[in-house]
């Protein structure tokens, strides 16, 4: 009998998801719960909004599979179709809306930040794609589905470490891509022998790496960067 994934089991993963999203709560609690909520901007909001959604979907499609509510669990896969273009275009809103109101002293880190933000989406929308493409495979669909998750890593435990020690922003940079990547890694190990899907976490391993590698070397200071970076910040999206 082929060795299977117990992370991938509907019995035992959601779990994972649900701790993700109580650190996500912890995390952004000084920043953006503490101080109320209208203390923040719209974009911010809608952000927030759209990541919980999806965060709270990724916990209970695994949960609706355990309990054999199949139709349900289509229901909601129905529902990603318009919660995944919101998470993107929330973030790419909230990108534009911090360029635009950048301190011109800021402008440089601003452009960095926007990076992040913009790689991420683009690795968010290249996960879910493929989850769709391979919805009727479900070992893989399953898999390209957790890569979602996994482009929350970096945001959420960076913010945690600024809270540890804020003068160190890049240090955070370099373990929280190290924390997405050992992740990655271990799933590669723990579901070597399987048949099927296997091939998912390499290749968005090499995905997640292509795209760390601008932040981690500070490419962003480059000035094809800090050209696409001023002319998306004058899109009047915001």
């Amino acid at each position: 009998m082929q060795r299977t994934l117990k992370i991938f089991e509907p019995a035992v993963a959601w779990p994972w998801f649900a701790g993700l999203l109580v650190i996500a709560a912890l995390a952004f609690w000084p920043s953006y719960f503490a101080p109320g909520l209208r203390a923040s901007s719209p974009y911010i909001h809608i952000h927030a909004v759209t990541a919980t959604v999806w965060m709270v979907i990724l916990v209970a499609q695994p949960w609706l599979i355990r309990t054999y509510r199949y139709v349900l669990h289509r229901r909601v896969g129905a529902v990603s179709y318009a919660i995944a273009p919101l998470v993107v275009a929330s973030m790419l809103l909230l990108a534009n809306y911090r360029l635009r109101t950048a301190a011109p002293e800021a402008h440089q880190v601003q452009t960095y930040v926007f990076y992040l933000q913009f790689s991420l989406a683009f690795l968010f929308s290249l996960s879910y794609s493929l989850a769709i493409v391979y919805r009727k495979d479900a070992e893989v669909h399953a898999r390209f589905m957790v890569c979602t998750a996994l482009t929350l890593i970096d945001p959420v435990f960076a913010r945690l470490f600024y809270w540890i020690h804020p003068d160190s922003v890049l240090i955070h940079q370099w373990f929280t891509y190290g924390m997405t990547d050992l992740l990655f890694v271990l799933l590669i190990i723990l579901e070597r022998r399987n048949a099927r899907g296997r091939w998912v976490f390499p290749l968005m391993l090499f995905a997640f790496i292509l795209t760390q590698i601008p932040a981690l070397l500070m490419l962003t200071w480059l000035p094809i960067w800090q050209a696409f970076a001023t002319w998306f910040a004058g899109l009047p999206i915001t």
